[in-house]
């Protein structure tokens, strides 16, 4: 009797271990057919030569089968087939999307496969589209099970918490086995059998195996569900604490703004994404001691004054990233990634105005934070949706901004970075680029006529084997900051293809797509300049020098604080002195062996 009760329990706590079969099926079918994308890709013929069906089709087979493997136990044929059809649509229109903006466009970071070069969806749309089925799958699963639009919370917590845990212990999984067999083709190499070895490089068997793989961990993972509820329990447990942590280093931060100004911040040149990025991680935090709303296991005493005390910080760092935003935004106008950060403003002001309104309760609970967090998670899918359509595209928003700015007179024709328009913004960077080249009423219209066209008649971004810049480009690409010097047009006019190791000379005299700052500075204290470039605004300086009777060469690099500002003003301005280097050189026999110093451990920008 008390055998047949636990297999009724056993049964009863674990629903769903019939469906392993159909889990199975669907796995082993996404795997047969992301193996046929990837062929045509690779192969570049087929389906993979239309971009417009090829994209949408290889996100929706990589996302939807999950979301079809988690919802046969949870909800009806007919339900489960609506709702996989309306985020199959979403995901198809962001395929879309990528695909017609990036068409006849040679982008910086395009993913180029297989022997033809077919392009990829890009990496933020591929990751994006993922992250937005997994919010609107979560509040959708939440909803069927409680068979309403507006679940109780606790529906909420679980099926977010439980899928998320999921979908991270199932590719733990994947990565697990190919660990496995990785190491079983090492065994077998040791007896010269290569076999398995050429087996796990074949894309028939790679892929399909980690769909199967990964379809029948998210089954185990659904009939156990003591596997995600220990996890869970211990996930939370371990990151609620670090909860106190952040907030004793958040406000520490925040009580040394008055003393050393917000002069230093703003320097760092990343304030915007560093304070989303502590606003995120304290979200995260305080929702792992919320958990599922009041009604779950109440937090010890100390966590929750320390909740409360991060609801009323959070709106402090969402108005400092604002505002150092708005800075930037001022100074050089929008970019893909300030369109990115003002769409994560614009998210983190929900959580920060809401979690403020729920700390200004009475309630000990902080219960309103429930309904924040649900109306927050459909507006994060409402902008990561309009992001990545035309809607709130970065790349137009960013096109029209940077232009409007040319045209307006606000950066000089000669300053303007006409790469991006070029490579860097896609479709609509293109079709800006031919208007430019039309322009007749803008200040200095025949400059920019003309350097449009210049930058329209450039070379593939970046590519092995694509043409080097010409002096032309190099003019457009590498900028003076020293008042007054230009660079020399003996450096500009040089053919750096035949430079010897052109492996080691900076990105901006092998490739159109990349910049340069140049400072003309005297390094080698015989009263003649030096050029020093830095390129795309990095921390490492290429030092250029002529001799009198030769060509520019190479002669060594160095490297300064990152975003140091004040190095790059001297640099400029020339107010800096040369000192003997800390190790000397070595000779012997005539012949010189150079000694490298190791830079100081903590140097830091000088200020």
């Amino acid at each position: 009797m008390d055998m047949q009760n636990n297999q009724q329990a056993t049964l009863h706590a674990a629903p769903g271990r019939d469906l392993f079969a159909p889990r199975l099926f669907i796995g082993i079918l996404q795997g047969f057919v992301l193996y046929l994308l990837m062929n045509a890709a690779r192969n570049g013929g087929g389906i993979a030569t239309i971009p417009l069906l090829f994209f949408p089709l290889l996100l929706v087979t990589l996302l939807i089968p999950s979301a079809l493997i988690v919802g046969l136990q949870r909800m009806r044929g007919p339900r489960l087939a609506l709702w996989a059809v309306v985020l199959a649509a979403v995901v198809a229109m962001l395929g879309c999307h990528d695909a017609w903006r990036s068409a006849g466009a040679e982008m910086v970071g395009m993913q180029a496969f297989g022997r033809n070069g077919v392009s990829l969806p890009s990496v933020a749309v591929t990751f994006y589209s993922g992250v937005s089925v997994f919010i609107a799958y979560c509040l959708i699963l939440a909803g069927e099970a409680a068979r309403s639009w507006f679940a109780p919370y606790e529906s909420y917590f679980e099926f977010s918490w439980k899928l998320g845990l999921q979908v991270c212990l199932s590719g733990l999984f994947v990565c697990a086995l190919f660990l496995v067999l990785w190491l079983g083709a090492a065994l077998f190499l040791l007896l010269k059998l290569h076999f398995l070895e050429q087996l796990l490089r074949e894309s028939w068997f790679n892929i399909p195996v980690s769909a199967m793989a990964f379809a029948s961990a998210l089954h185990i993972t659904d009939v156990r569900p003591d596997i995600i509820r220990g996890s869970r329990t211990l996930v939370l447990s371990l990151l609620s604490w670090l909860l106190l942590v952040l907030v004793v280093i958040v406000g520490g931060f925040l009580a040394s703004l008055p003393f050393t100004g917000l002069g230093l911040l703003w320097a760092t040149r990343s304030a915007t994404w560093i304070l989303l990025g502590v606003a995120a991680l304290k979200i995260v935090l305080l929702n792992a001691v919320f958990k599922g709303g009041p009604g779950s296991d109440p937090a010890p005493r100390v966590l929750r004054v320390c909740m409360r005390i991060s609801c009323l910080m959070l709106p402090v760092l969402v108005i400092l990233a604002t505002y150092a935003l708005a800075l930037r935004i001022e100074q050089y106008g929008f970019t893909p990634h300030r369109i990115l950060a003002c769409a994560g403003t614009f998210v983190a002001y929900f959580y920060a105005i809401g979690y403020a309104w729920a700390a200004l309760a009475r309630t000990d609970t902080l219960a309103k934070i429930a309904p924040v967090n649900v109306i927050t998670a459909w507006v994060s899918v409402a902008v990561l949706v309009a992001v990545f359509t035309p809607l709130a595209d970065p790349a137009r928003l960013s096109v029209d901004s940077q232009v409007d700015r040319l045209l307006a007179g606000k950066v000089a024709p000669e300053k303007f970075d006409y790469n991006f328009l070029r490579y860097r913004s896609a479709r609509y960077g293109l079709q800006a680029l031919a208007r430019l080249q039309g322009e007749t009423q803008a200040p200095n219209a025949a400059t920019v006529r003309e350097l449009s066209a210049q930058a329209a008649r450039q070379s593939s971004p970046g590519l092995l084997g694509a043409a080097r810049p010409d002096a032309a480009t190099l003019t457009l690409n590498i900028v003076s900051r020293t008042p007054g010097q230009p660079v020399p047009a003996s450096f500009l006019s040089k053919d750096w293809k035949r430079a010897a190791q052109k492996w080691m000379l900076p990105g901006c005299l092998n490739f159109g797509s990349v910049t340069c700052d140049a400072y003309l500075v005297d390094l080698t204290g015989d009263h003649k300049s030096n050029v020093v470039l830095f390129p795309n605004g990095g921390n490492i300086g290429f030092v250029f020098d002529q001799p009198s009777d030769g060509d520019w060469q190479l002669v060594g690099t160095f490297s300064i604080a990152p975003d140091c500002a004040a190095i790059r003003d001297a640099l400029a301005k020339g107010t800096f002195q040369l000192v003997e280097p800390r190790l000397r050189d070595i000779q012997v026999n005539g012949e010189r062996v150079e000694v490298e110093a190791t830079p100081a451990h903590g140097e830091a920008c000088s200020k």
